[in-house]
């Protein structure tokens, strides 16, 4: 911890839903630890820096994260609090993920200006979004759609659609509900349509190895569902080579003692897509993604991801 043991530095972004996620986060912790002083630090990540740039033009796997990683090993922060979804399968030596909160809903949302569902926008619909994951499924689903590039704050994004400049917009359920936004979605998109990002929805809590003072602090906001559910598309995303920018998703469900995961790789023009699931148990979670990883890229997936 620092160097007060009555003080904690957590580190995020400054986007308006990374600071509000992360001030859950700071409640959560000073309800289980009353006396402590938690501070917040934001940090300007890359991904921050170059809004203006596709996300497949910036080339930098961590885009989000890797600025929060630093100041985690160079001490001048004691936690990093990521949206999962943004992170590598890999985490940099020294650094480990000690806790991971209760998921939000983890799905894909369509907003449309005339209320419009999926199925029912019009031909050649204009369609915003940055994601290769999004952009590849919805091709392969609606290749008719006109799928543009959509970057900037979540303010910038919503007065896009409003303005006229999109037909429709896709983002994160999560993000909409922990920002009080839920009524702005049309549609909240199902597996049929658009496999979720490896881990979305889910935040994660990232510090230093052998911090145990810190990890006894955050151990009460710790899921052992979510994490489970989570370690197997992270594995089955490290599977296919890691990256979060992949055209690739993966979504895993705990029932009890029980697991189900779906996974996906798609061909970047939506042509092709190979998809599978496996079930199994949930302690067997890292195994369980893996397989299905190696199983889909053995099926196709590997071809696809070559381009």
């Amino acid at each position: 911890m620092s160097d007060t043991s009555s003080r904690l530095r957590i580190g995020t972004r400054g986007s308006l839903l990374a600071r509000t996620q992360t001030e859950m986060v700071v409640q959560s912790i000073r309800t289980s630890n009353p006396g402590l002083v938690v501070e917040t630090h934001i940090i300007q990540t890359t991904g921050d820096m170059r809004r203006d740039v596709p996300f497949a033009q910036v080339g930098t796997k961590g885009m989000f994260v890797k600025e929060i990683e630093q100041a985690l090993m160079d001490g001048g922060i004691d936690v990093g609090v990521h949206s999962l979804k943004d992170m590598p399968s890999e985490l940099p030596d020294g650094l480990e993920l000690s806790c991971i909160p209760a998921r939000e809903d983890p799905f894909d949302a369509l907003l449309s200006r005339n209320d419009l569902n999926f199925t029912q926008l019009p031909l050649n619909a204009v369609v915003g979004t940055s994601s290769l994951r999004r952009q590849a499924q919805l091709r392969a689903a609606r290749p008719d759609l006109r799928l543009e590039e959509l970057r900037g704050n979540l303010d910038t994004r919503l007065r896009k659609l409003d303005s006229g400049e999109y037909d429709a917009i896709l983002l994160a359920v999560a993000g909409l509900n922990r920002l009080g936004l839920s009524e702005r979605i049309t549609e909240r998109l199902g597996v049929d349509v658009c496999v979720p990002a490896a881990g979305q929805g889910a935040l994660a809590l990232e510090t230093r190895k052998g911090d145990d003072s810190i990890l006894r602090l955050l151990q009460p906001l710790h899921d052992m569902a979510t994490a489970a559910a989570v370690t197997a598309e992270r594995e089955f995303l490290n599977a296919l080579g890691g990256g979060c920018t992949l055209p690739a998703g993966a979504l895993a469900t705990i029932d009890g003692e029980s697991l189900h995961i779906v996974g996906l790789i798609a061909a970047p023009d939506g042509s092709r897509v190979v998809r599978s699931e496996r079930m199994g148990r949930a302690v067997d979670a890292k195994q369980i993604g893996a397989e299905l990883g190696a199983a889909l890229l053995e099926s196709g997936g590997r071809d696809l991801l070559k381009g």
